[in-house]
């Protein structure tokens, strides 16, 4: 399985923090660093599809797209737009 591309990320934490991030690391056997990327993810939470609003937008666009409503919309903005200086 080809690894995920990573960052480094340097930052600083108080000594405290750093002990229990040293004691957890030991707890569980693992580098500190892999710790605190499990903190990090578990804070943040995934990035999923779930989050990208994009597909959302596109299937409420297509919902739309053929009403006379939706049609009668883009007509008066098209007329009203001021389009000067675009390219």
């Amino acid at each position: 399985m080809p690894r995920a591309r990573s960052t480094v990320v340097t930052l600083r934490v108080p000594e405290e923090l750093d002990r229990r991030i040293a004691r957890e690391a030991r707890r569980r056997r693992r580098p500190k660093g892999a710790v605190v990327r499990e903190v990090l993810q578990a804070a943040f939470g995934k990035a999923d599809a779930e989050d990208d609003p994009a597909p959302e937008a596109r299937r409420q666009s297509l919902l739309v797209s053929g009403r006379a409503s939706e049609r009668e919309a883009l007509r008066f903005v098209e007329a009203n737009a001021d389009t000067r200086g675009w390219r």
